[in-house]
């Protein structure tokens, strides 16, 4: 979308949105993967239970599960070794022995995606969204050059623990 890498002052461009238009396409990623999961979900739990009333209570207990599980990330209740990536994430599909065993973990990781994404981290669409709520509140945007330093440091922190992630979960494999 012009104006969304680089700034631009063309009319229609996304530097031109106003604030709440841009908030609601850079969440539109985050919220499909979100929407997608919960979806999943109610399908999987409909033909496991049999009954979509309690497919759905299932599934509103699967978002609450997934919500105490991001309080817990941030009370400190998990730490970086609890954590798994792609290749740990690959090893648990491997030993799916069912296509629903599947499906269910596609919602998991749908679902982890969905709200790790919206986190409000800086290189994340969830950072970019808390840069524009700043901004709302200012009046005016932060400086180019500072707003670029603040996406690099948080993208040095998101791959140094991808890194050490990775590692870890080869390390599981191994033992």
């Amino acid at each position: 979308m012009l104006g969304e890498e680089e700034r631009s002052e063309e009319e229609g461009s996304f530097s031109m949105a106003r604030i709440p238009k841009k908030i609601a396409i850079v969440a539109a990623g985050g919220l499909v993967n979100i929407l997608f999961a919960i979806l999943l979900y109610i399908v999987l739990a409909t033909i496991i239970i049999g009954n979509i009333g309690d497919a759905i209570t299932s599934t509103g207990n699967f978002i609450l599960a997934m919500w105490d599980s991001i309080k817990m990330i941030f009370t400190g209740n998990v730490t970086a070794d609890d954590l798994m990536g792609p290749i740990g994430i690959s090893e648990v599909v491997a030993q799916t022995s069912s296509i629903i065993d599947f499906l269910y973990i596609m919602a998991l990781v749908s679902m982890s995606l969905g709200v790790t994404n919206l986190l409000p981290f800086p290189p994340l669409d969830g950072g970019k969204i808390l840069i524009y709520i700043i901004e709302a509140i200012r009046k005016k945007p932060l400086k180019e050059n500072f707003e670029l330093k603040l996406q690099m440091i948080g993208f040095i922190a998101l791959i140094t623990l991808s890194i050490y992630v990775a590692f870890n979960d080869v390390g599981r494999i191994i033992n």
